[in-house]
């Protein structure tokens, strides 16, 4: 049996010193690639770096920058015959295909596990972080330099609906009207609670920040990767990214709005993941950010987090349980919506970076030095290491119960009798 170590939701007084001496990091995926390019584990431009020398962009970048700086957003990604073998961080199955995104902006698909791996046409050559389907066909797929991709026919190829420039007009946008409204919130006023005032006072220079450094990156252009995309219909999508990046699409993506003050994030610590159960929420993020929302992301609760290092994953299982996982092994479970938590301890401290529940009532998770870990549903765990000792990202389970890993190294593949054996 696994360890357990219940985990009380009581408030703590955790400094801001505390949660730096955790680490700085981005979402785990984002840090495969940061290996497999030889650049630090902690967040920076190391995949933008990596991109920087792509085919010409079809269109010219009309913004005040160096020209060539930002053509991966709108060179499309290159066609190669070694694609499963780029770096890969995310992986889904829909009911007619497995896809597949990553770096250079690669997207492959096939339509069984039987079948060959085929490049997508993809608009752009972004490092690709996440995907996410509403449907069989109608999927997005999220990545650096601020880049939203549409797919309308199962992943075979892809349009852009959103890049960096456009979020950046976004935010110009959105920040100078909350300016405005908070403002006019704070003059209009004749009697108002003190503690009230003070919140809005201090929202309204959280603002008047975001704008200034709006207008800073329509100078400097686009810089914030997202991290993570989830769609709850057709018509309603979330992303989530780095510096605490929050946007929301309620007509399939044709236009985006800019919800990060519906969040406590003050310090815009990098917003990891989000997933959602039913009309339930929950997003994880940098520093032990742990988010809920029981109405279908309207509003939002900061929920007392059992660790203060990276969350970079979050998972409902069939039982209903809540899962959080991210830095050094750290994995906590909830059976009350994120009241309390229980931790499971791995044998190696090694991130976590996914989770999938299995066919029996259990659930995988993989991680770096490529761990994979099998809970059976009557609490007994078997930890393997892949071969290739690579980062793992994500996975998905194949007809036959075998495993489809992604990661630092691509596709790889194992039989789930691996977790079976004993050692």
């Amino acid at each position: 049996m696994y360890g357990l170590r219940k985990i009380c939701n009581s408030k703590h007084n955790n400094s801001k010193t505390q949660k730096k001496q955790e680490g700085s990091m981005t979402r785990a995926k984002v840090c495969a690639a940061a290996i497999a390019l030889s650049f630090s584990a902690g967040f920076s431009a190391s995949a933008n770096v990596a991109l920087a020398a792509q085919a010409e962009p079809q269109q010219a970048v009309e913004q005040n920058t160096t020209a060539g700086d930002y053509d991966v957003i709108y060179a499309p990604a290159m066609a190669a015959d070694e694609a499963t073998r780029a770096v890969l961080t995310e992986i889904t199955a829909t009911s007619d295909r497995q896809v597949a995104v990553g770096d250079y902006g690669v997207i492959v698909t096939r339509a069984s596990a039987s079948e060959e791996w085929q490049q997508a046409e993809v608009p752009s050559s972004v490092f690709l972080t996440s995907i996410d389907f509403a449907n069989a066909n109608l999927g997005w797929a999220v990545g650096h330099h601020g880049v939203i991709l549409q797919t309308t026919d199962g992943g075979v190829t892809w349009q852009r609906q959103l890049d960096g420039f456009e979020y950046i007009d976004l935010q110009v946008e959105h920040y100078e009207q909350r300016v405005a409204e908070l403002e006019a919130r704070l003059d209009s006023a004749t009697e108002m609670d003190p503690v009230e005032r003070d919140d809005l006072e201090f929202a309204l220079d959280d603002a008047l920040f975001k704008y200034d450094s709006a207008q800073i990156a329509l100078e400097e252009g686009p810089t914030k990767p997202f991290l993570d995309v989830l769609a709850l219909s057709e018509q309603e999508i979330f992303v989530a990214g780095a510096y605490g990046a929050f946007l929301h699409s309620t007509d399939g993506g044709a236009t985006w709005q800019i919800i990060d003050h519906l969040v406590d994030n003050l310090d815009g610590f990098h917003l990891n993941a989000i997933q959602a159960h039913g009309d339930a929420v929950y997003m994880v993020g940098e520093s032990g950010l742990l988010y809920r929302s029981l109405d279908r992301g309207q509003s939002w609760e900061t929920l007392d987090s059992p660790y203060y290092g990276s969350f970079f994953g979050v998972h409902i299982d069939q039982q209903e349980r809540l899962w959080i996982y991210g830095l050094r092994g750290n994995i906590f479970v909830s059976e009350d919506q994120g009241d309390s938590f229980t931790q499971l301890s791995l044998e190696d401290p090694v991130n976590i970076n996914n989770a999938i529940d299995a066919p029996d009532g259990g659930l995988y998770f993989v991680g770096n030095a490529g761990v994979v870990a099998y809970l059976s549903e009557s609490g007994e765990l078997v930890e393997r290491t892949h071969d290739s000792g690579a980062a793992l990202t994500d996975l998905v389970i194949n007809a036959d119960g075998s495993l489809t890993l992604v990661g630092q190294r691509g596709i790889l593949t194992m039989p789930s009798s691996a977790l079976a054996e004993k050692e």
